[in-house]
């Protein structure tokens, strides 16, 4: 059964589901509900990609995944469940591409997704974790799928942080990715974007001193410049971080799966984490890197019938500890 519900109570659960991580925070998703709000399409804007950096479309695709599941959780705490993604292609809307349409449907026996508590509290940490005690160790393995696959112990996470510098320094030395990731980075909270979307100096953990080398050395303008004197390199390296952590978590999903449904599947994983009382960081370079893509599924013993669709780093953090990471208004998200 079919329902409507108010423009207020979508715009609630549009804000909700804009909470979904999405590549480099660019925030693709664009919303429309049909004036009776049976039905909902999810659009794409067109200006919000990274085409030196995902030049496939896979980390596009799946942050649009993850906002439609986004949406579904946000729905089901308001009585109504989304129904499966159907390809949209005739609707139109200024500076965006339609992706899916789905029903919203008011269930017989409603029930809100375990999920929901979660969305809030969800937030990357890229800084230092403390050291893990015995305990969180467990609950960490208590969080292996076969979809998820952990890297443990002092050596392995030290090993996966050399690998992520260069798989990660082999990107970012190349002049095109570099300006696209400086185009989506906000480093002073007076750059009129610090507060819609990017990756800001504090959900990147960029603090005093740091910032400052961050400001001096990650300019496109003086980049290569820094990069001779190692400077560059410092300020991205993440082996420390890395190597604190309560360890390393390889998300491999089935081959078979679309970007779209990796996204959903993505989002859910975060937020299982989440409940867990563990905070993660994307280390989205060891997915991109083809070297370092085999080297974990090799080190993870990934079956051939999986890939390696992202990478994190886990640990446990204190909530007042970690940044919350910006979102554009809802006037912007609904079209």
């Amino acid at each position: 059964m079919t329902t409507a519900f108010s423009r207020a109570e979508q715009s609630g659960a549009v804000l909700e589901a804009s909470r979904a991580p999405s590549v480099r925070n660019i925030q693709p998703a664009r919303w429309r509900f049909d004036d009776d709000g049976s039905s909902v399409i999810l659009f794409r804007a067109l200006n919000r990609t990274l085409p030196v950096a995902d030049e496939s479309g896979h980390d596009l695709q799946a942050s649009l995944g993850a906002a439609f599941e986004g949406l579904a959780i946000a729905l089901s705490t308001r009585g109504l469940s989304l129904g499966p993604p159907e390809p949209e292609r005739r609707a139109v809307a200024a500076g965006c591409e339609p992706v899916v349409r789905a029903a919203i449907i008011r269930p017989e026996d409603p029930e809100p997704d375990p999920m929901a508590t979660w969305v809030g509290r969800r937030r990357s940490y890229r800084g230092v974790f403390p050291t893990a005690d015995p305990a969180d160790i467990r609950r960490l393995v208590a969080l292996e799928r076969s979809d998820a696959r952990l890297i443990l112990g002092t050596d392995r996470l030290a090993g996966l942080g050399v690998l992520h510098d260069a798989a990660a320094w082999s990107l970012e030395s190349q002049p095109a990715f570099h300006a696209e990731s400086w185009k989506w980075t906000r480093l002073v909270p007076s750059d009129p974007r610090y507060r819609r979307d990017g990756l800001t100096a504090d959900c990147l953990a960029l603090t005093g001193m740091k910032r400052l080398a961050a400001s001096l050395a990650l300019p496109p303008s003086r980049f290569a410049m820094m990069a001779r004197v190692g400077m560059s390199q410092r300020v991205l390296s993440e082996a420390a971080r890395i190597r604190s952590a309560g360890a390393g978590l390889v998300f491999c999903p089935r081959r078979t799966e679309t970007s779209f449904d990796v996204g959903r599947r993505m989002y859910r994983l975060w937020l299982e984490i989440t409940a867990v009382g563990f905070h993660v960081a994307m280390m989205s370079a060891s997915a991109n890197d083809a070297d370092t893509r085999a080297a974990l599924e090799e080190d993870c013993q990934v079956p051939p019938e999986r890939r390696i669709a992202n990478v994190f780093r886990v640990g446990r953090i204190a909530d007042t500890a970690v940044a919350e990471s910006p979102r554009l208004r809802v006037t912007e998200l609904l079209v």
